[in-house]
């Protein structure tokens, strides 16, 4: 029982190479949807997500002050995703939440 439910969780991707991409398009993203006032957050349309932000099927990608969220997989407490962020003190979960993927990439679970 516990592989099955373990085969439905969501896990980030390793791949040196595919976290740049990841990092460099949620740049852009940052610099064409900046998070301005009133909302302080800009959620960026299906149709908008770069090449290697869609390839990660997320369920929702905003544009926070603070950096961009991935969200693949909503959960009552924040789900799983990833946060691409100047660093983890920046970022919105306790540090503990987050393991460090690349450089600005960081994946979350539920914390």
């Amino acid at each position: 029982m516990a592989p099955l439910l373990l085969s439905h969780l969501p896990w980030p991707v390793s791949d040196p190479a595919r976290l740049a991409a990841i990092r460099g398009e949620a740049r852009a993203l940052i610099a064409r949807y900046p998070a301005r006032p009133p909302e302080y957050y800009a959620s960026i349309p299906e149709s908008q997500w770069p090449a290697a932000i869609a390839g990660l099927h997320p369920d929702r990608v905003i544009v926070h002050e603070w950096g961009v969220d991935i969200l693949i997989k909503p959960f009552f407490d924040g789900g799983w995703g990833y946060h691409v962020g100047a660093g983890k003190r920046a970022l919105p979960m306790l540090e503990g939440c987050y393991s460090e993927l690349s450089h600005e990439v960081f994946w979350h679970g539920p914390c």
